[in-house]
């Protein structure tokens, strides 16, 4: 993980974390086109004239819109308005805008109090003067963006401006490059909303990563590209069931039946891929966000009681040899497909290193019954070329590596069409690295997820 900018200083002091803003907290940005949003950072290096330095910023713009229903067939066509482009149920939760999906634009021109601004903190410089003079081809005063690391690291600063014309904001740099790739074509015109499947060949790629999906909730590809790795696809797939010997649920029966994309969005800061239907579940949603050296698994529940989760990365075979450790197994196994028993215990943090790179995952859970899940809950890890009785319910036949939670709690209604409705929002973070990354490392990036960049804005 190692900071962007063509500059060292203070930019590649402060951590790399995402810097989210929502539109609410930069008044006077108000109504600005995402073409006229600017960012930059300063240098000072001698104490005297200093410079500025544009940096990467990116608006992503949202609005409140009903989730509709899955269509009665595939051949029925949708109309804007709706996740599911078809008539409103009451249900209406805040999205992100697309124009290429049934969500839409968003109505509201330009910044507003519901959009998001995106930035990295390694993109941060030193404190300006109020005294300097503002950076060429802007107009307007400034809005500074203070970052202060809990964790002792040194504060930055990025300050955005209003473009008055010749300046990308983009400032030259793409941190993130996703290609959304239907097999079918175009997903308004193409798109099986009420019975899948619907096969991709989507991709996204930063310096630290290349990442694969093969169709809506298949997270089925990783490759790590940091510091030396070597650059092969070490992931057979992000899963799910509801246990190790059932497939009655996973993403396999979710691909195949009903959904629907809110977004798939690509800026220079982030990409955001977000969709909906999961089986008796067709609100519960995904929303992957992909920055430069991580990946956000973010999934809300809304479906009826269900027995407690089992969610898990599962390796391939390119993954063996790799070393497996956690927070309550600092000590690590080797990845070999020989089984192994570990100690019990939820981790805040895992990890899997070797030649083909470091991947540190945690799991942080929220809502209204997050406690009792994590209070059942249990360390899954299985190591295993020859997994039965427990099953594979796609991908290889193997559990090469698998580590994930596994939870006994069954969980209450969390479908909004229901009440009384509970809450369950839970945040899988990714972190790519080179090889070598050690346990102590990975506590450390796990912290951090906990003690993020706290962010003051002002004049």
């Amino acid at each position: 993980m190692l900071g962007h900018g063509e500059e060292a200083a203070a930019a590649d002091t402060v951590r790399p974390d995402p810097v989210v803003l929502s539109g609410a907290s930069l008044p006077k940005l108000t109504g600005i086109g995402a073409a006229d949003l600017v960012a930059f950072r300063f240098r000072d290096p001698k104490h005297g004239k200093g410079r500025w330095k544009q940096v990467p910023v990116q608006l992503d713009e949202r609005k409140l819109v009903d989730f509709g229903s899955a269509p009665p067939n595939n051949a029925t066509p949708g109309s804007e308005g709706t996740v599911y482009g078809t008539a409103p149920i009451g249900q209406a939760v805040l999205q992100y805008a697309d124009p290429q999906t049934f969500v839409g634009a968003d109505p509201v021109a330009g910044l507003d109090g519901d959009d998001e601004v995106a930035l990295i903190g390694s993109d941060a410089g030193e404190k300006a003067s109020k005294h300097v003079e503002r950076p060429k081809h802007t107009r307007g005063s400034r809005t500074s963006i203070k970052l202060t690391d809990p964790l002792g690291g040194p504060k930055g600063f990025l300050y955005l401006f209003r473009s008055k014309g010749g300046l990308d904001p983009t400032a030259g740099r793409d941190y993130v490059r996703y290609q959304f790739e239907l097999t079918s074509g175009d997903y308004k015109a193409t798109y099986r909303r009420a019975d899948g499947p619907n096969p991709e060949t989507s991709t996204v790629t930063t310096d630290a990563y290349t990442i694969g999906f093969s169709d809506r909730w298949y997270y089925d590809a990783l490759a790590i590209r940091a510091g030396g790795a070597t650059n092969v696809d070490i992931l057979d797939g992000f899963k799910f069931s509801f246990g190790p010997t059932s497939c009655a649920r996973s993403e396999a029966t979710f691909n195949d039946a009903e959904g629907a994309f809110v977004a798939n969005l690509d800026g220079p800061v982030r990409a955001i891929r977000a969709y909906v239907g999961a089986n008796s579940g067709p609100l519960t949603e995904r929303t992957n966000i992909f920055y430069p050296d991580r990946h956000l698994i973010v999934t809300d529940l809304r479906v009826h009681p269900v027995p407690g989760p089992l969610t898990y990365h599962d390796l391939s075979a390119a993954g063996l040899g790799m070393t497996y450790s956690d927070s309550v197994n600092p000590a690590g196994v080797t990845v070999d497909g020989n089984p192994e028993s570990l100690t019990d215990g939820v981790p805040s943090w895992r990890l899997w290193t070797g030649a083909q790179g470091s991947l540190v995952s945690a799991d942080r859970v929220e809502g209204s019954f997050a406690a009792e899940l994590l209070a059942s809950g249990h360390d899954w890890y299985l190591d295993d070329s020859t997994p039965a009785p427990n099953l594979q319910c796609w991908g290889d036949a193997q559990a090469y590596g698998q580590a994930g939670i596994q939870s006994t709690y069954s969980m209450p209604n969390t479908d909004p069409r229901s009440t009384p409705t509970a809450t369950l929002h839970e945040t899988t973070t990714d972190l790519l690295a080179g090889p070598g990354l050690g346990a102590a490392a990975a506590a450390g990036l796990a912290q951090g997820l906990d003690s993020p960049l706290q962010v003051s804005v002002g004049g």
